[in-house]
């Protein structure tokens, strides 16, 4: 994947993880009972999750390329 494509996909996952948690925070129902509450929690997960994810998407950088910077730096 392109490094462009990909960095603009991990921009949209944070945002919309972001926009999840905050109406999560601020927003949803506090008086969510029995289901309803294991339901925002798995949400508030997997929002947590994708910023994760996101910046996992943007600042991911290849083994090789890893190696290659390291030597470079005189690390390995």
């Amino acid at each position: 994947m392109d490094k462009g494509i990909r960095r603009i996909a991990g921009v949209i996952m944070m945002i919309a993880g972001i926009a999840c948690d905050v109406w999560l925070g601020f927003g949803a129902p506090n008086d969510w009972e029995g289901a309803a509450k294991l339901l925002r929690f798995g949400l508030g997960l997997a929002a947590t999750g994708a910023i994760t994810w996101g910046a996992g998407l943007i600042f991911w950088q290849p083994r090789t390329e890893s190696t290659e910077a390291a030597r470079e730096a005189g690390v390995a």
